[in-house]
């Protein structure tokens, strides 16, 4: 069965890591929300935003002229899935 994961699963798991082992679950959170916030900031202003072996975020245009934000995975992500 498949599960959603939200912001606090993310900042649940970053905190099992050596990384953010020290840090406070406040400060983890406030960092998941700012890269959160980067990565729409980015694409709203029409500019793309790659993570190497996840994947893109990018604006999309639709044929009515709205733009809308779109996510292309990266091939290793893909054969993750695909394992």
């Amino acid at each position: 069965m498949s599960k959603t994961i939200n912001k606090d699963g993310i900042v649940e798991f970053l905190q099992t890591h050596d990384a953010f082992a020290d840090a406070t679950k406040k400060s983890t959170k406030e960092f998941v929300e700012d890269f959160v916030a980067f990565i729409q900031e980015t694409v709203a202003e029409g500019d793309s935003v790659s993570i190497a072996g996840f994947g893109k975020f990018e604006p999309f245009e639709r044929s009515n002229g709205a733009t809308v934000p779109k996510f292309r995975a990266f091939k290793d992500f893909k054969d993750a899935l695909a394992s």
